[in-house]
């Protein structure tokens, strides 16, 4: 979706002033060379890149015709970041060639590599030109891209097909997989087996209800596949089986029975009571989560002076024992039944997607993976099938890259940087936000000691291209080492006055990591941008509706003031989740205030598609009555039949008991009583047809016959997308049942539309923000969730845990930190890494206003309280001072408006595509006519010409065209009668003009017509139709006034004439 912000901001490769670059930017480039860039929010990472890019291609090394474009890779992690930095290395280049670089410009970038301006501007000029001839080698791509480039040159080595098709929603192909291990479990016992297995710890060990897990079974193998493909790795089963812990179990509960029996006379009161319940309570097995917080203590909890007997301390310290023993192999084992089903389900999908030769997006790494780990390829016969060998790799977004997708790199960078080439990576710690999708941000420094003796250099981007000075010092203060030291401090200190059994304090080696993430977050503004504002306000209400409703009116009071000043589509609204962008694009367009959000651009919530839907229902099962009534009462119909609202649901619900009290009573037969002429206008062509013609053209036929695009000209991104997704899909799903499933489960890019810049206030997560900026910022919901642990929706959350082999998942429960410290540990340890990415959640939220942000922290954050108000101190709660700013001059008309498309009705045109019942049962009478019309074609202008020598030619294709038919002569008697006969020599001896046989012209709607026979002459233009004999119903002669007509187009000036020739009685028809 585009996002408009001004130019005057950005930073370009003519605006900035030479002292603006930062130092390190000037060094040389070495060969071999590691360079690292560091680059805080909005500190031109992307024009680092393209600079780069663009010195490679620049080298003074190289000859002069001599462009390497072909052996650099530059790897981004999106489709617009590699389409903006393409138009980054394209605006260098053009303003080298016409050198229209600024000295800065020159010093910044071509002084390093020793380069003088006259001499870049020819090399640019020849680099423009291979690019241009070569466009194919601009390797500028997203690593998806790369891997499925990769993938396809050695589909081979992992058994799949070179025409392998690259899909985007797994979860069908999950489901029918499930589907067929469910159909199989009656009659395989293994297989049964492992069911039995997960039902017993579904409903005893995990306490969970409900008649029907498939759902929560699909969640977790949708979360498993998903880590299975970001980490390639199989999952490790727990050893413990559920019996294992049923024994350990009665084996504490037969302790705790002992030792309540032995307790001395001084055991505190409170634990004696606990047990006691305990024990009543839990008479063969127990839930970890009943069990006593005083078991966490070293000893038996007794009055002070009591002496506790040794056996009892004994038996103490057994049961603690075995307490922890028992969680840390309950949270080993409870995956275990879904780690069994998920590793049979992969048997299944594997065979499904190779026999349709499908692989699914987030498949790319892993078995691109499988080429390095088993030693399928080397790193020559990569470049082999690549055609091309990289001695340049550009790594955008280095912070969010995952070990999977590093070590599918790692080979060829490492053999690069072996052979002189280089590496070149840009990333920021700070914005680290995608763990959940194996992003590790480890490996930033990672790499630096992985290839330490290759020329490591570090540079380090300072300055802010895209923040007023307000803000850039309000990030500098939050973000400063100082103030996130004192914000851990309070934080730990509001916990521990709670006595939160959470609270995780910060060890001095915590401390410094966290602050040598941060430690270049200190940034300075260009010095044109000296204003800015930010606001910032505590929510303190405890109340979830209560705060809602007062965060409400703030939000719209707040938008409708800054629209005195921006306009809507300067003003983006930024929150964690997507529940968050549902409840505030309701509030605002409850509020008359237009939005642009994931919930505005949701095909599956757009009213009008949804009335298509409808329809589609409808056609696919005309008993289904709820479908026909939602389509009748929608805007579709009714602006299509001028028929009332009221009218149309008076018409609905008065059947309504009848409906009721007769099952075979439909509401189309009755509608098509009622109203005959619409239904026989509107609706019958469709009913009639459907399932004849393809869905694609079914549908562009229902835009025509209800000019939806001309009623709704507001939707037609919508119509235009509809049509795109059935286009997309129709290999797969061909008809409406099939394609009406699909829409359902619409998943990624297909679920949005992506329409032109519009004025409305942009709502976006700020996980889809990062990369953006935007000129004002509101931030309704600023906080940090910190939440330990993965999970899918409503399933339970667990840590993965990995090592060179596999990964074992660990289910979280705040008891087992009681009992257990290595699972404290794990715990503290998973914390920090929750914490860290929520900091960094924060700092791209503050980072991506250029002038003015607007940030508001609610006291809670679900049940806990919103850290983030010991974050920022209150006396910055107010930064700068609202201002006015001039909007940069408009280059022209950027978007025009288009009217919308029209279609004409495909069901009555596709019917010329099928012969009519007469010609079916009179195949020979058509072949004749056939052979005389192509024979007749190889007739040109007889005045001059020899005819016996002109027909023996045609006689002599047709015996070439037509193999099967022995003999022509009663064909050559028939064409040689009609050139003999007098009344028909004005058609064959033309005295002045110009004669075409089979000569094809296209109407408005781009149909071919084929023409017979056209003679131009100079005042005249004759149109000759063949035909055996007369046609009682006229269409001949409607043919020909069609042809007419066209040429009444063609020749404006001419004097059109038409004639039909029977060639069986050798007459002439002229038609009018």
């Amino acid at each position: 979706m585009p996002i408009r912000t001004p130019p005057k901001h950005s930073q370009s490769f003519n605006s900035v002033p030479r002292q603006s670059w930062d130092s390190a930017q000037s060094k040389p480039f070495l060969s071999p060379e590691v360079r690292v860039v560091e680059a805080s929010a909005g500190s031109g990472k992307t024009y680092a890149l393209a600079k780069r890019y663009v010195q490679l291609l620049l080298n003074p090394k190289l000859h002069l015709e001599h462009v390497p474009l072909r052996n650099i890779l530059a790897i981004t992690f999106t489709n617009k970041a590699a389409f903006e930095m393409k138009g980054r290395i394209l605006e260098f280049l053009k303003k080298i060639a016409l050198q229209e670089i600024s000295p800065g410009a020159v010093e910044d970038v071509l002084t390093p590599i020793g380069v003088d301006p006259k001499t870049a501007s020819q090399k640019a000029f020849e680099i423009m030109e291979a690019l241009i001839r070569n466009y194919n080698f601009f390797q500028v791509q997203t690593i998806d891209k790369f891997i499925n480039a990769l993938l396809s040159g050695c589909a081979f080595k992992i058994d799949l097909t070179a025409n392998f098709r690259i899909k985007t929603n797994s979860a069908e192909y999950l489901e029918r997989s499930l589907d067929e291990l469910i159909d199989r479990a009656p009659r395989d016992k293994a297989t049964r087996k492992i069911f039995e297995y997960f039902l017993h710890q579904y409903l005893y060990l995990d306490n969970r209800t409900g008649w029907f897990p498939k759902k929560d079974i699909l969640a977790t193998l949708g979360n498993l596949f998903m880590q299975n493909n970001h980490y390639g790795r199989k999952f490790r089963e727990s050893p413990f089986a559920p019996e294992d812990l049923i024994k350990k179990k009665r084996k504490i509960l037969e302790q705790m029975k002992e030792l309540r029996d032995i307790l001395p006379e001084g055991a505190h009161k409170g634990f004696v009571t606990s047990l006691d319940k305990f024990l009543v309570n839990n008479v063969i097995s127990f839930d970890v989560d009943t069990v006593s917080d005083y078991f966490a203590r070293e000893e038996v909890p007794v009055r002070k002076d009591t002496d506790v007997p040794r056996k009892a301390d004994n038996v103490w310290g057994s049961i603690r024992k075995n307490l922890q023993e028992l969680c840390a192999a309950e949270a080993a084992s409870v995956f275990n039944p879904y780690i069994q089903i998920f590793d049979r389900a992969m048997d299944q999908f594997y065979a499904l997607t190779s026999k349709d030769d499908v692989l699914f997006l987030e498949q790319l790494n892993k078995r691109a993976g499988e080429l390095f780990d088993e030693d399928h390829v080397t790193v020559e016969e990569l470049y082999y099938r690549l055609a091309t060998r990289f001695h340049h790799y550009l790594i955008d977004e280095f912070q969010d890259t995952s070990r999977l997708q590093w070590h599918n790199l790692e080979m060829m960078a490492e053999e690069a940087l072996s052979t002189g080439g280089t590496l070149f990576y840009v990333g920021d710690k700070k914005q680290a936000i995608y763990s959940f999708r194996g992003g590790d941000v480890r490996l930033f420094d990672a790499i630096k000691e992985r290839f330490s003796s290759f020329n490591v250099q570090v540079d380090y981007l300072a300055n802010n291209w895209r923040s007023q000075k307000a803000i850039v010092e309000f990030n500098n203060h939050i973000f400063a080492g100082e103030n996130l030291k004192r914000f851990i401090a309070l934080k730990e200190q509001h916990e521990d006055e709670k006595n939160s059994r959470k609270t995780v304090f910060f060890s001095e080696a915590d401390l410094q990591e966290v602050a040598g993430i941060f430690s270049n977050s200190q940034q300075t503004q260009q010095a044109k941008n000296d204003k800015g504002y930010v606001r910032v306000e505590y929510i303190d209400i405890d109340k979830k509706e209560e705060r809602d409703a007062v965060m409400r009116t703030k939000l719209v009071t707040l938008v409708k003031d800054l629209r005195r000043r921006f306009a809507y589509r300067d003003i983006t609204v930024l929150t964690r989740g997507n529940k968050e962008i549902e409840q505030l694009t309701a509030w605002f367009l409850e509020e008359g205030i237009p939005v642009e959000s994931e919930r505005t651009l949701n095909i599956q919530e757009n009213k009008i598609i949804l009335e298509l839907m409808a329809l589609l229902k409808f056609l696919d099962s005309p008993i289904n009555n709820v479908s026909f009534a939602n389509f009748i009462l929608g805007d579709i119909f009714a602006a299509a039949t001028g028929l009332k609202t009221e009218e149309l649901h008076h018409f609905v619900f008065s059947l309504r008991e009848r409906l009721r009290n007769e099952k075979d009573l439909y509401l189309y037969t009755e509608f098509r009583r009622q109203h005959a002429e619409l239904w026989d206008n509107l609706l019958d062509g469709f009913f009639k047809n459907v399932g004849l013609y393809p869905l694609y053209e079914l549908v562009i036929s229902v835009y025509n016959k209800f000019a939806c695009l001309q009623n709704f000209p507001g939707s037609q991104g919508f119509f235009m997308h509809f049509l795109e997704l059935i286009k997309k899909h129709e290999e797969d799903h061909n008809d409406i049942e099939s394609f009406l499933k699909h829409f359902e489960n619409l998943s990624g890019d297909d679920l949005y539309v992506h329409i032109a810049d519009s004025d409305a206030l942009k709502l976006f997560t700020i996980h889809k923000s990062k990369g953006l900026e935007f000129p004002v910022v509101i931030l309704p919901f600023l906080g940090m969730d910190i939440q330990v642990g993965m999970s899918s929706e409503n399933q339970q959350s667990y840590v993965l845990r990995e090592d060179r082999e596999a990964m074992e998942l660990l289910r979280l429960k705040e008891k087992y930190y009681l009992f257990s410290d290595e699972l404290y540990q794990l715990r503290r340890q998973e914390y920090k890494k929750a914490f860290l990415s929520e900091l960094n959640n924060v700092y791209v939220a503050l980072t991506r206003p250029q002038y003015e942000l607007y940030a508001f922290i609610p006291k809670k954050v679900g049940q806990a309280l919103n850290v983030v108000k010991f974050l920022i101190p209150e006396e910055i709660y107010e930064q700068g001072a609202p201002a006015t700013y001039d909007q940069p001059a408009a280059k022209g008309v950027s978007i025009v408006e288009l009217g919308p498309a029209q279609y004409h009705d495909w069901i009555d045109y596709l019917k010329d595509e099928f012969l009519e019942h007469e010609n079916l049962l009179n195949r020979g009478q058509r072949q004749r006519g056939e052979v005389l019309h192509f024979i007749l074609s190889k007739i040109g202008n007889l005045l001059a010409a020899d005819k016996k020598e002109e027909m023996q030619n045609a006689v002599q294709a047709a015996r070439s065209k037509f193999p099967n038919i022995k003999d022509l002569s009663e064909y050559l008697r028939i064409v040689t009668d009609a050139l003999s006969a007098q009344n028909l020599h004005p058609f064959f001896y033309i005295q002045e003009g110009e004669v075409h046989t089979e000569q094809d012209i296209v109407n408005a709607q781009g149909h071919t017509k084929r023409l017979d026979r056209l003679i131009v002459k100079k005042d005249e233009v004759w149109v000759v139709d063949y035909k055996p004999s007369p046609d009682a119903q006229g269409r001949y002669q409607a043919q020909v006034r069609e042809y007419m007509a066209l040429l009444a187009e063609i020749y404006p000036k001419k004097k059109i004439c038409g004639y039909l020739v029977y060639l069986d009685e050798l007459e002439i028809e002229r038609i009018t």
